[in-house]
């Protein structure tokens, strides 16, 4: 369900910047849809004329392959590596004509979907008043955060994936919380003086459950298979908002840590998320919490076909699609650290979901 709300913009938060430069780096990152996601989202704001600047643009998108954090933050440097790398979705590099027109097309068909699909609706047993609050809570506490608010003509925005997410250790950035404490850093942003880091994948879990109805505060208990850097922060947040994790080891064990609450449950689990992807394995109680779970989210996502709709009905079917965690902690990026002064503006979860649908959908039409 989208809503709008009449919270007053802070004003040491009302000032943005003139252009964003964007990647995803990791490996492998040919198929993310991460930069149609921004794209989307930036086209979504700057449909709101009353609001945002018109000199709000995105200057650059790209993919960076790579297993080292210092090729991540060269790019940042150089905006662009040797080697251009081609998108799965278009079959061509960004910055190449194919993918330019693409992209064009795609965010076209999804500036044209103003409401969430029925099928992707929230099931939020969340009050409207407390939302709200929410949200002007999250505003006060970035408004006191140590992110940038100064006027910028640039600023560097990178999300990272595997298997980067754990290696960023480094006094020269600075963290808006704890992600290299847990060795989960998910997103950087450079404002011309200095990079900033934080992690978001947990916060992007916690609003998926949400928006399916659990409540973390609740005490809900999340069973988690795997050990990356998305599984730490999975775990480190689920805890702080109030839940208990449960931890499987998959191909890697989540290691111990004040984010464990406990590794022993009663058989009522309301989350599962495979962080591994695949088949779940053999491990019995493992087996036992995923049939037994409420949700069940997993987490890689690869490339999807057919129209909008049929893709839709697919997005509103469990196990869910990792586009619902992807879209999420994008989301989350945005609101607590890229943007945080337009966090009252961005699409719902499902909202952002339904776009994502056609313009992917739009994308296919093209390259079969």
């Amino acid at each position: 369900m989208l809503f709008t709300t009449s919270i007053q913009l802070l004003p040491s938060l009302c000032i943005f910047m003139a252009g964003v430069r964007y990647a995803i780096a990791g490996s492998p990152v040919e198929h993310s849809l991460s930069p149609l996601l921004l794209a989307i989202v930036h086209d979504h704001l700057t449909s709101i004329k009353s609001k945002t600047t018109s000199d709000f643009k995105i200057l650059k998108l790209d993919l960076v392959d790579t297993s080292t954090i210092e090729d991540a933050l060269a790019w940042g440097y150089a905006g662009s590596m040797p080697n251009s790398l081609s998108w799965k979705l278009t079959g061509a590099p960004f910055g190449k004509f194919r993918t330019t027109e693409l992209l064009a097309k795609a965010i076209a068909a999804s500036g044209e979907i103003l409401d969430c699909s029925v099928l992707l609706e929230s099931k939020s047993t969340k009050s409207l008043q407390l939302q709200i609050q929410e949200m002007s809570e999250k505003m006060q506490s970035m408004a006191n955060s140590k992110l940038p608010n100064s006027v910028l003509n640039e600023e560097i925005w990178i999300n990272l994936t595997s298997p980067l997410k754990h290696t960023l250790v480094s006094n020269a950035v600075s963290t808006i919380d704890n992600s290299m404490d847990i060795l989960s850093v998910n997103c950087l942003r450079w404002d011309g003086q200095g990079w900033f880091c934080g992690t978001f994948d947990g916060l992007g879990v916690i609003s998926a459950a949400d928006y399916h109805g659990i409540d973390v505060a609740n005490g809900a208990i999340i069973a988690i298979l795997g050990g990356g850097g998305a599984a730490r922060s999975t775990a480190h947040a689920w805890v702080n908002g109030g839940g208990k994790v449960i931890a499987f080891e998959g191909r890697r064990p989540l290691p111990d840590g004040d984010w464990i609450d406990g590794k022993q449950y009663d058989g009522k689990i309301d989350v599962f998320i495979n962080f591994d992807g695949g088949d779940i394995g053999t491990n019995q109680e493992a087996i036992i919490a995923h049939d037994k779970a409420e949700l069940i989210f997993e987490a890689p996502y690869s490339l999807m076909q057919g129209d909008a709709e049929e893709r839709i009905s697919q997005l509103a079917q469990g196990p869910f699609n990792g586009r619902w965690l992807l879209v999420s902690q994008h989301l989350e990026c945005w609101s607590n650290f890229w943007t945080p002064q337009l966090g009252d503006m961005l699409p719902s979860v499902g909202l952002l979901l339904t776009k994502l649908a056609y313009a992917e959908a739009i994308i296919e039409s093209y390259t079969k």
